[in-house]
């Protein structure tokens, strides 16, 4: 991927994606030269926007949770800001081959070492989430099996998370991080499970295994603690 900086801001561009082209993006969005198509969402945590720049479909997502957070800037003094994370995890899953939304552009702004403004550019992808769409499930787990196959997991491997589309099934809003814990991929599996009760038939091998029994004995521990502490912050108040 390419970086540029332009009056305070640094551009992190998709390996497709020339600095011509870039240029042309960011002077559009910087004048908010675009159309709205529609808001996808809109809320503290983010504001995504689908939106058409020189009749190309384009989604325009800005992290507001993460931009705002006095911990989350904090930590960014050490690492991306959440833009140029999203970015990264489209990119890195497109040089292994795994379907997913394309990435164009982010952008990010720091003030004392710090990212206290970011947003994100990829193309749009027309799809239909898999969830309660039990003829989507063999599929899913068998996209799941590929990325841990190429070393990686997914990140957020909950069921809204996989999407159809021109006859294809792609991942989204994901996270890829390297790994070849068996324990991590088999957590992965579990908290797939745990969004989609209905694909169990379809892990019962996965399921046998002995990372896969204690993924699920720590989620179990995880959401007794959960649970706990709610209880004890409602009795608190």
């Amino acid at each position: 991927m390419k970086k540029i900086e332009i009056q305070g801001w640094q551009y992190l561009i998709a390996d497709h994606v020339s600095v011509e082209e870039a240029n042309i993006l960011l002077q559009k969005i910087a004048a908010l030269d675009y159309k709205v198509i529609s808001v996808l969402k809109d809320t503290s945590r983010s504001t995504v926007k689908r939106i058409d720049i020189n009749n190309k479909d384009l989604v325009l997502k800005v992290p507001n949770e993460k931009n705002n957070r006095l911990w989350i800037r904090f930590l960014t003094w050490f690492r991306a800001g959440e833009a140029f994370k999203n970015l990264q995890g489209m990119q890195k899953l497109a040089d292994h081959n795994i379907p997913s939304t394309k990435p164009i552009i982010a952008a990010e702004s720091r003030k004392f070492g710090m990212v206290v403004n970011s947003w994100l550019v990829y193309e749009y992808l027309d799809g239909q989430t898999c969830l309660n769409r039990e003829e989507t499930y063999p599929e899913v787990v068998e996209m799941l099996c590929r990325i841990h196959n190429e070393n990686l997991l997914h990140g957020d491997p909950q069921i809204r998370n996989f999407v159809t589309g021109n006859n294809q099934l792609y991942v989204i809003d994901a996270n890829p991080k390297s790994s070849k814990s068996a324990l991590s991929r088999a957590y992965e599996f579990a908290y797939l499970r745990k969004s989609a009760p209905d694909i169990e038939p379809y892990i019962a091998d996965i399921k046998k295994s002995i990372p896969y029994k204690i993924a699920r004995m720590w989620d179990s521990v995880d959401r007794w603690r959960a649970r706990n502490k709610s209880r004890i912050k409602t009795k608190m108040h």
